[in-house]
């Protein structure tokens, strides 16, 4: 006979718990389950004991879910019951999940003093369960460290965190120590700190991983991916944060933080559009769930993004409404963030003053922000004596606070104040100064703008200083500084588009560690790039654009000599302008030419070209190589200064007869000479034509019928591989595909070929030796450029760094048509013998007789690299 054995109902109902406690970190399912079960065998509200634990699990299951109001409830049952049951210590163990609730909530202030009240009861009481006391005192201290690391005050972090690592090691609970690390980690990427971060992040998710705390060690990922993205390794962190997507999931707020640090990942890639809708996103679910500090961030992120965007309504909303989040909960950091970029983009310099002069004046405000107040409002005074006091002042705490970009700060407003008092010599050595601190910069980064920004109004500044000077050896250095700015932006955008693919796939999550790790060892041996050589004056002749301000200077490179000129107002004049020439694009694309002219067109010529009439009219038959910036990039200069088109004539009239027809190139002779060998052009032509675009292999066969030294490889056929492996043997590639531009960071640009997308990044990593090459791509945005960026970067100019001595691409998409015609025209002369530049001069002409309006011509630009 068997005797069934019944388990006592208290027995069972303790095991019940002790197992979904054992459980909450690892199988949240699994304890759900154990928990109703529980429940329903716990005798009503008179079991104490088991339904004050049963509900604490509760709270903490809901927390971790993101339900605060269903954390708070578990939470307060929890504490009523230990309270019913005389223990005390217990009930305040329940209180302190009521304030990880408010932690969560981003309710700081309140936090630090309920907290401080739970440790001065348990203190008092008489403790008799010592291990459980330490618990607490465990708990109390890493909530502390939160608080306090979120109200700017980062050393009164530290020792709480400090000491409740102390104690979690102390009781042996390796996943307390885990959590604390993934908290200090935090602070220190706030800090700058970031290499130190990345470490003991990563300790903190392989300690989760080990005790099996897989959420932990998901949410670990949010924090290491803001670090590696601190750290230079952008695109690696937004890899990591898409892959993680999928175990945040049931973490309630976990996708909202990998939204926020995905916008902020997005942002320092230039990628502003996603990164607004990713900040949207996540500020849209933290109001959703209470989590007020969160939302402020996350505001403050939109406000960033809408700024680099040119949408200064939205940020204007965004920071308003981010300093008053942040001012409610306590969140010190992020609330004196949203008023300095309040008072950066203020309007009046009234409303700045009033701004800087009410965050210097705060008390609660951390010490960086009340400097960098300080500078701000020194820069912004108009009496002198009483910037030299701000300034001096300013100065020593920098020294005391010892922070390279206060410092950085510094040094601009006393150059500012140096030039307004005439000693540009004094300015312009400060400025150099500070243009020399961009290394020192590297692991500060900041999310209002950031460092890089900081080097490059530095650099502005100090061009500004030296045109002032006016001295010949200035105005050397001035066009120099020009080039070298210009030339900067490559390094920081190649390193930011390492590893990034066009087609991006969410790749498997077990792949998060190596990735990790891969990003790590990136992040270790990565160095800053030194800053190339000034770049020697050139015979010339070329034309040099940079826009400073509301005004446009212009460099005439010739004969070894540097003359400069300011065009005021050209800066202002011909964005607009720039802005109309593109509507106008729109409408023939639209509804055809109504018009042979373009007035924009025209008056661009008017506004950069005819001013500088005297630097120009004697250059006779000579191209002129043209270096536009920011919203000049997207200007068809060799059109206007074509040899023998409508605008060149009007330097050139005393030089030309005055019957000579326009659009002709009349008796020019090329002063290049062909440039190909007595056996003809040999050209390899890679064309993937679809249903979308089959022009493609029309063009394909034109060039192949044309030129009788053509490789034609066509779809799958034309690939990178065969294009790194055919350089050698060809003069000039073509290169007939779609093509995607990105604005954000041109060396995301890319070129579908029949083996995959080829970014602008591929091309410059030194597979593509393409010297002394010709390169067509006949793709959309092949000759595009970013107006934000200071240098025509995008695929043609990555080509120009592959090696190649000159790229044919066009500026914006061409009818299919006339494009098909200008391509037939351009290989019609090159079989005869002329030079690229000048067979596509011819075939721009051609084109100009069956279609005058420029949209249809001038669209297609030879970009050598003097341009």
């Amino acid at each position: 006979m068997v005797t069934e054995v019944v388990e006592p109902r208290e027995h069972a109902l303790a095991r019940l718990i002790d197992e979904a406690e054992e459980l909450r970190h690892r199988d949240v399912e699994r304890c759900v389950a154990l928990l109703d079960e529980a429940a329903a065998r716990a005798d009503g509200p008179h079991d104490h004991e088991h339904r004050a634990r049963l509900e604490g699990v509760r709270g903490e299951l809901c927390l971790l879910r993101g339900d605060l109001l269903g954390a708070i409830t578990g939470y307060q049952r929890s504490r009523m019951a230990w309270l019913a049951a005389g223990r005390s210590l217990e009930a305040r163990g329940a209180m302190l999940g009521r304030t990880a609730t408010m932690l969560a909530a981003g309710e700081y202030a309140d936090v630090v003093l309920v907290v401080q009240r739970i440790l001065t009861g348990i203190e008092q009481g008489s403790t008799v369960d010592e291990e459980l006391a330490t618990r607490l005192h465990l708990t109390a201290h890493r909530q502390l460290g939160s608080a306090h690391a979120a109200r700017g005050d980062l050393a009164a972090a530290v020792r709480h965190f400090d000491l409740s690592d102390d104690l979690a090691r102390r009781l042996g609970d390796r996943f307390e120590v885990a959590r604390i690390a993934l908290q200090r980690g935090q602070v220190l990427v706030a800090d700058g700190l970031v290499h130190r971060a990345i470490e003991l992040l990563c300790d903190a998710r392989r300690e989760a991983l080990e005790q099996g705390a897989t959420r932990l060690a998901a949410a670990a990922v949010v924090p290491i991916a803001e670090a590696l993205a601190a750290a230079g390794s952008p695109i690696a962190a937004i890899e990591l944060l898409e892959r993680v997507g999928p175990l945040l999931a049931e973490l309630g707020a976990g996708l909202a933080e990998r939204d926020r640090a995905l916008a902020e990942a997005l942002l320092s890639v230039g990628r502003a559009e996603e990164a607004y809708d990713r900040g949207r996103a996540a500020r849209d679910a933290f109001w959703d769930t209470g989590r007020i500090a969160a939302c402020a961030r996350a505001e403050l992120v939109c406000a960033v993004a809408a700024q680099r965007v040119g949408r200064a309504d939205l940020a204007h909303h965004a920071l308003t409404a981010a300093e008053q989040l942040a001012s409610e909960c306590g969140d010190v950091v992020v609330r004196d963030e949203a008023r300095i970029l309040l008072a950066r983009s203020a309007a009046p310099r009234s409303a700045a003053v009033l701004q800087l002069v009410g965050l210097l004046q705060d008390d609660t405000a951390t010490d960086t922000s009340r400097v960098r107040a300080a500078i701000l409002l020194a820069r912004a005074t108009r009496d002198p004596d009483e910037a030299e006091a701000r300034i001096a002042a300013a100065s020593a705490e920098v020294d005391r606070l010892g922070r390279p970009e206060l410092r950085l700060e510094l040094r601009m407003v006393r150059a500012r104040r140096l030039q307004e008092a005439g000693c540009t010599k004094q300015a312009a050595e400060e400025l150099r100064a500070a243009c020399e601190m961009g290394h020192l910069l590297a692991q500060r980064p900041r999310l209002g703008g950031g460092h890089g920004g900081l080097v490059a109004e530095a650099s502005d500044q100090l061009i500004d200083v030296l045109l002032e000077d006016g001295g010949h050896a200035a105005l050397i250095e001035a066009w120099q500084r020009v080039r070298s700015a210009k030339a900067s932006a490559f390094a920081t955008l190649r390193g930011h588009a390492q590893g990034w693919q066009v087609d991006e796939a969410a790749g498997s999550a077990t792949d998060i560690d190596s990735l990790i790790e891969s990003a790590r060892h990136r992040v270790a041996v990565g160095r800053t790039a030194p800053l190339p050589d000034p770049a020697p004056v050139p015979e010339g002749p070329a034309l040099e654009l940079w826009v400073s301000g509301p005004d446009v200077i212009a460099f005439v490179v010739r004969e070894g000599q540097v003359h400069v000129r300011r065009l005021p107002g050209a800066g202002r004049e011909t964005a607009r302008l720039v802005a109309a020439w593109q509507q106008e694009c729109h409408l023939v694309s639209a509804v055809g030419a109504t018009s042979a002219s373009s007035p924009s067109l025209d008056a661009l010529y008017g506004q950069l070209v005819l001013p500088l009439e005297d630097l120009l009219a004697d250059i006779g038959a000579e191209p002129v190589p043209v270096a536009g910036h920011r919203h000049l990039l997207g200007i068809p200069f060799d059109a206007l200064l074509d040899v023998g088109g409508p605008w060149r004539r009007q330097l050139t009239h005393a030089h030309e007869s005055d019957h000579e027809p326009a659009g002709d190139l009349g008796g020019f002779e090329p002063a290049e000479r062909p440039w190909a060998g007595p056996d003809g052009v040999r050209v390899l032509v890679l064309a993937v034509p679809d249903d979308e675009a089959p022009a493609i292999a029309t063009e394909a066969e034109m060039i192949a019928a044309t030129l009788v030294r053509s490789e034609i490889r066509v779809g799958a056929a034309a690939t990178a591989r065969a294009l790194a492996g055919r350089l050698a043997s060809v003069d000039l590639v073509h290169v007939a595909a779609h093509g995607r531009f990105h604005p954000g960071n041109p060396l995301f640009s890319a070129l579908r070929l029949g083996d995959g997308w080829l970014t602008a990044g591929e091309l410059v990593d030194g597979r593509f030796d393409m010297r002394g090459r010709v390169v067509v791509l006949s793709a959309c945005g092949s000759g595009r450029a970013a107006h934000h960026l200071q240098r025509p970067i995008g695929l043609a100019w990555a080509c120009l760094s592959a090696g190649a001595a000159g790229v044919v691409a066009s500026l914006w998409p061409v009818d299919d048509e006339v494009t098909v015609t200008l391509m037939a025209r351009f290989y019609e002369r090159i079989a005869a013998g002329d030079t690229p530049r000048t067979a596509l001069g011819v075939a721009r002409q051609a084109v100009a007789r069956t279609h005058p309006h420029p949209y249809y011509w001038a669209a297609f630009r030879y970009f050598t690299p003097a341009s």
